[in-house]
């Protein structure tokens, strides 16, 4: 009975071998799933645009209006009031979308427009933008476009118009599913 049991120890001793001899060598051939699905090339594919959009202003603009700034991105729409010569908001927003900013200026202190001031005002502005793909990384850049478009005149006149919503701006861009501006 001795020896039968070494025996079949022995054979079970082998077999156990040769099933561990087996795993190791079928774990050689065994390799992780890549995370890349592109097999390693760039992903151009458009999923977001990343806007910058800044308001200028004259510091006559700062110290004597108020400059109301509304923007909508996606989801996100907010308003808010300019106090400095420069005002900016960056916004991400997934293809296809329509970003939206406006200033609405009025005269918040009337005694600071009088004919024998001269008042500096702007309706200028800057956007720079890029397009992203899902992982946030940029496939084009849309450049960047501003404009410093000023005047001054007599502030009497300049509040006139003020009033006549003439430093009102709105700006909107629309872009399809690939990133590009739709008019």
């Amino acid at each position: 009975m001795y020896l039968c049991a070494t025996k079949n120890l022995k054979k079970m001793k082998k077999v156990i071998l040769t099933l561990a001899a087996v795993l190791c060598c079928a774990s050689l051939f065994v390799s992780c799933k890549k995370s890349d699905p592109s097999g390693g090339q760039p992903d151009y594919t458009p999923a977001f645009v990343e806007m910058t959009f800044g308001f200028n202003a004259t510091p006559e603009m700062v110290n004597s209006t108020e400059m109301v700034i509304s923007y909508e991105a996606g989801n996100e729409k907010n308003t808010v009031t300019q106090s400095s010569e420069s005002w900016s908001k960056t916004v991400k927003v997934n293809l296809p979308c329509t970003i939206k900013f406006s200033r609405t200026v009025s005269v918040k202190d009337a005694s600071q427009f009088t004919p024998d001031k001269t008042f500096k005002y702007t309706t200028g502005y800057d956007v720079s933008l890029q397009i992203l793909n899902a992982a946030g990384e940029i496939v084009k850049t849309g450049g960047v476009i501003g404009t410093s478009a000023s005047g001054s005149g007599k502030a009497d006149k300049v509040a006139e118009i003020i009033n006549k919503g003439l430093l009102n701006l709105e700006c909107t861009y629309s872009f399809d599913k690939d990133g590009n501006v739709v008019k």
